[in-house]
């Protein structure tokens, strides 16, 4: 198993060699490194306030992917259960396990600018790095809890149960979107950095100041 840290953890049995998972892999690695480091947070202090403020922007970013996902889904039969995959609303509760109340809560602002899914190659763009940041998130709940942050207030970081399945769910209807070259590789592709993008953005008032 390849560790990745925030943003995935990508079981090496799942790449098919030559295959579009693995051609989506390689052409994301870059901005996944500078995202991870960027963060890098496996190696710093955590607390309840930075804790707090990893939710908040983070379901900034869940909120408007997941709604993009989801109409997608309504409209492609053959759609990854996307309702099973979702966080946002783990986030908000989250935050109310911190003490968060309804109106700072519904007040947390949403990232404008994020890709959306208007076919099944750029929703699987985004099924590549939301299934790979659950994966991830596994690392960053051990960090949280053992800094002292109540579990129910983590339950954002790793989905909800059978997060593995999903994610071999999403390599398979990846691999068989077809080929690298295939134009619609190239879009998934072009989807899940554009993804990474936008957590770079988003993300960035967490970054670390060494980055």
């Amino acid at each position: 198993m390849t560790t990745d840290g925030v943003t995935g953890v990508v079981p090496a049995g799942d790449r098919r060699p030559g295959g579009a998972l693995a051609h989506v892999r390689a052409a994301t690695s870059r901005a996944h490194e500078e995202l991870d480091g960027s963060l890098d947070v496996l190696h710093r202090p955590w607390d309840v306030d930075l804790h707090r403020r990893w939710l908040e922007l983070t379901l900034g970013l869940l909120d408007p992917l997941e709604a993009s996902l989801a109409r997608w889904a309504r409209t492609d039969p053959a759609a990854l259960d996307v309702a099973a995959r979702a966080r946002a609303g783990l986030a908000r509760g989250d935050l109310r396990a911190l003490g968060a109340d309804e109106a700072a809560v519904s007040a947390v602002p949403l990232c404008p600018d994020v890709p959306g899914a208007a076919d099944r190659a750029q929703a699987l763009g985004l099924c590549y790095v939301l299934d790979g940041s659950t994966l991830g998130g596994t690392l960053i709940h051990r960090t949280a809890v053992a800094a002292g942050v109540p579990e129910r207030a983590c339950t954002s970081l790793v989905g909800r149960p059978g997060a593995g399945r999903r994610w071999r769910e999403t390599a398979a209807a990846v691999d068989a979107l077809g080929a690298p070259g295939d134009a619609a590789v190239e879009e998934m592709t072009a989807t899940a950095l554009a993804a990474f993008a936008a957590y770079r953005r988003w993300l960035a008032p967490l970054a670390r100041a060494s980055a």
